[in-house]
């Protein structure tokens, strides 16, 4: 029992340290990712309630956040352009057409920005009708009405592979036509990209330099892995093809959406792990 004990109290008092004074002083840019926002099917791992997602909306407007494009993190680390107080990014994964219906009228109501990474073969056109497996994703000219105004766009791949199942040869093949699709529809996109499956071939570190190579080539300057990290600022001497983002989980109590936007909620995984 003295072996569950000990940890476990040295984890609840490291917490309550870090939630009370450690927060306020790190320095870092909490970039969020969701996938589907929804009104209808059941919160999962990758589904928010759209309730839920208006009581994320409310916490960081009542706390002051403020929300800012892709572009304004790119001015701000290759320009030096101030970044408002607070800031914080809103990402999703996919286009999913709940991103039309369900977010884009919380995004105009409590005035929030966020960046779609999005799938250029997902994208519905009266050439390319119907749900895929993975759902009903976003009608061209829905993509192009949200990124007029409350909405940028980065690029997630042409069909949702996995790079990491992927040779070169088709990646570079993937890149190419992703953005050739994109430009064809004329949906406006940053040089960022989000990696499919959160597969960055973190284990082979010879094929990952060629990937990174292959996304400069075709004018990437950023992209994004999953790692439950804030990216610690002024961001200069991150490696920019692998910044870390915070995964929103539907099932996650507004406490666990405040510990992940504090970038605690590793600490707090790791308590619920000793409990079990």
């Amino acid at each position: 029992m003295v072996y569950i004990i000990i940890p476990a109290a040295f984890l609840v008092i490291s917490f309550i340290l870090m939630y009370l004074y450690a927060g306020p002083f790190f320095k870092g840019l909490p970039v969020l990712v969701y996938h589907k926002i929804s009104s209808t099917k059941k919160p999962d791992f990758l589904t928010v309630a759209t309730s839920r997602m208006r009581e994320h909306l409310e916490y960081i407007t009542k706390k002051g956040y403020n929300t800012i494009f892709i572009s304004d993190m790119i001015d701000y680390i290759e320009k030096g352009t101030p970044l408002p107080p607070k800031p914080l990014m809103i990402t999703l994964d996919d286009g999913f057409r709940d991103n039309y219906t369900d977010l884009y009228p919380l995004l105009k109501e409590f005035n929030c920005r966020a960046n779609i990474f999005i799938v250029a073969g997902f994208v519905q056109t009266p050439d390319n009708l119907g749900p895929r497996a993975e759902g009903e994703f976003m009608l061209v000219e829905e993509a192009k009405t949200i990124c007029k105004d409350h909405v940028q766009y980065g690029l997630h791949t042409m069909y949702h592979q996995s790079y990491h199942k992927m040779t070169l040869e088709e990646i570079d093949e993937d890149m190419r036509i992703s953005k050739k699709r994109l430009d064809d529809l004329g949906i406006p996109y940053q040089p960022c990209f989000a990696y499919s499956f959160a597969a960055y071939m973190k284990d082979d570190a010879v094929k990952q330099k060629a990937m990174f190579g292959i996304l400069k080539k075709h004018g990437v300057r950023y992209a994004f892995k999953v790692g439950d990290r804030l990216n610690k600022m002024p961001m200069k001497n991150m490696n920019r093809l692998l910044l870390n983002r915070l995964h929103m989980n539907g099932a996650y109590s507004m406490f666990k959406f405040r510990m992940a936007l504090f970038g605690f909620i590793r600490v707090v995984q790791r308590f619920e792990r000793i409990l079990k």
